[in-house]
């Protein structure tokens, strides 16, 4: 899908907007008695001076939604320094978040931020605090705070994917295109009511063009699809469902079993399929099935998987099905990552 060209101009303002509101914090204990005086971004211990000066690189992202680590110093310390995951204290080397900083992390996402590499924006003045200085934190760092026992729920802030978020994200990670499920015979077919081949399972918007509700062609469930999603519909006055029900629920079981199978079966497609191919199996090639479920586990929900969810998901949804086919297992394990808590939420 090509994006609209509003849309980068929405993101850097958006951007923009997130940086300054990120310093708005109110001071210490102890600190200005000004009434006047406003927010201040004064750190108020070493891990506060680390999460400032990580920001101008990470808050862009990482303000909002599943991992919103820059939204306070509580969300910061939870989320992201106290968690072995990313931070392994007294070993900065072997800390998944100087991995990142340094580009050299394994799996789909070598770096962050994305599109720039840290040092660069060290060199270029955009961020002061260095990798060595973040390296020295994490040798320094001492043990969790008590506080952090206790639930603050101002730490992370989770709601739905919408059914735009929906549709439009899972066509980017599985690498699907709209000419996968609609008619692109006509030279001109952009430009007309879509017509959408049948058996394909779409779903899209009443109110997007092209293509309205009343004139789709041999999949007319199209719009009923998106509206069972909580997506609204401006044509006929109905607002979005921020909710999400049965109804919901059981449209994106049948997409993500539809949609799984188009991209396994698409020919050339690797989001799904990166480090396999379907002639591959546990008994043939143990170590690339194994590479590509961790690969696609991180592809979808944004983080690597413990030993203890590889495990499951290899061993409750992959084997079984692949006792039929290898096809059917990689449709079963994408199917399931799309219907995880942490791919429905952001």
């Amino acid at each position: 899908m090509r994006t609209p060209r509003w849309m980068p101009r929405t993101a850097a303002l958006l951007s923009l907007a997130l940086a300054v509101g990120a310093c708005t914090e109110k001071p210490p204990p102890g600190g200005t008695d000004n009434p006047d005086d406003g927010g201040t971004c004064a750190p108020v211990n070493r891990n506060d001076e680390i999460r400032l000066g990580l920001a101008p690189a990470c808050e862009g992202c990482h303000l909002t939604g599943n991992k919103p680590f820059f939204a306070s110093l509580t969300a910061f310390e939870n989320g992201l320094v106290y968690d072995e995951r990313y931070v392994k204290r007294g070993d900065p080397e072997n800390s998944l978040l100087v991995q990142l900083l340094e580009a050299t992390a394994s799996g789909s996402y070598r770096q962050m931020p994305l599109g720039q590499r840290y040092d660069e924006m060290v060199a270029s003045g955009h961020v002061t605090l260095t990798i060595d200085q973040v390296k020295t934190w994490i040798r320094e760092l001492p043990p969790p705070p008590e506080r952090l026992e206790v639930a603050d729920p101002q730490a992370f802030s989770v709601r739905w994917l919408s059914a735009e978020e929906m549709v439009v994200s899972l066509m980017d990670q599985l690498g699907l295109t709209l000419e996968d499920f609609v008619s692109t015979t006509d030279p001109n077919w952009r430009n007309k009511a879509y017509v959408v081949n049948g058996g394909k399972l779409f779903v899209w918007p009443g109110d997007w063009s092209p293509g309205i509700s009343n004139e789709y062609v041999s999949d007319s469930r199209s719009v009923e699809r998106y509206d069972a999603l909580g997506g609204g519909n401006s044509l006929v006055y109905r607002k979005k469902d921020v909710g999400f029900g049965p109804s919901a629920a059981q449209t994106l079981v049948q997409m993500s079993q539809a949609w799984c199978a188009r991209a396994v079966d698409k020919k050339g497609n690797t989001a799904v399929l990166r480090y396999v191919t379907l002639t591959d199996t546990t008994a043939k090639n143990p170590d690339a099935v194994q590479k590509n479920l961790r690969a696609l586990y991180l592809r979808m929900l944004g983080q690597p998987p413990s030993e203890a969810e590889a495990r499951q998901l290899f061993e409750q949804v992959y084997l079984p099905l692949e006792a039929q086919s290898p096809r059917l297992g990689w449709i079963g394990v994408c199917a399931a990552l799309i219907r995880h808590p942490l791919w429905l939420t952001y």
